[in-house]
């Protein structure tokens, strides 16, 4: 009798670890949270990074940046997408109470904290590899491009009609 429940509680385990692992691969491929936003993705940056002609050096120097972060990223992205889907299933129990959704909240949240962190912390240290015309030349791309989502338009490009009359 043992062999069976240990039959039947392994094979119960590993049909809840496939439904969890389809479902989070069906979140990661199928759903996007804000399908018509453009994202800031690494596309994006290293179309940039080619526009600021990078020499051989550079390249050279960047790649185990690159390296790191796509790692650190992937990892995020993966406890995110869980946490998401977490966050899915407790909104859709009837028994679950907001105190629990709060926390399924509060962990994507701090999840999507830690990815932010770790991209900020990637340009940062791009900083050191780029010469001061690269820099700027990468920094005001990347400006315009976070704008480009904003309700607001980035400073420079505000109509001088909507200044403050005696400013």
């Amino acid at each position: 009798m043992t062999i069976k429940r240990l039959t039947l509680w392994s094979a119960g385990a590993l049909a809840v670890l496939a439904v969890a692992l389809g479902s989070t691969y069906m979140m990661l491929t199928c759903c996007r949270a804000h399908p018509t936003v453009k994202s800031l993705d690494m596309t994006g940056a290293h179309r940039w990074i080619h526009q600021l002609r990078l020499t051989e050096e550079q390249k050279t120097n960047l790649i185990p940046l690159e390296t790191s972060l796509q790692k650190d990223l992937e990892t995020l992205q993966m406890k995110l997408a869980d946490a998401r889907v977490a966050l899915c299933g407790v909104l859709g129990d009837d028994n679950a109470d907001e105190n629990q959704v709060d926390r399924y909240v509060d962990q994507v949240a701090d999840l999507e904290s830690q990815q932010q962190h770790r991209i900020v912390r990637h340009l940062w240290e791009m900083r050191s590899v780029l010469t001061p015309e690269q820099r700027k030349s990468f920094f005001t791309s990347l400006t315009q491009a976070v704008c480009e989502n904003c309700l607001v338009p980035p400073p420079a490009s505000q109509p001088k009609a909507h200044r403050r009359r005696g400013s």
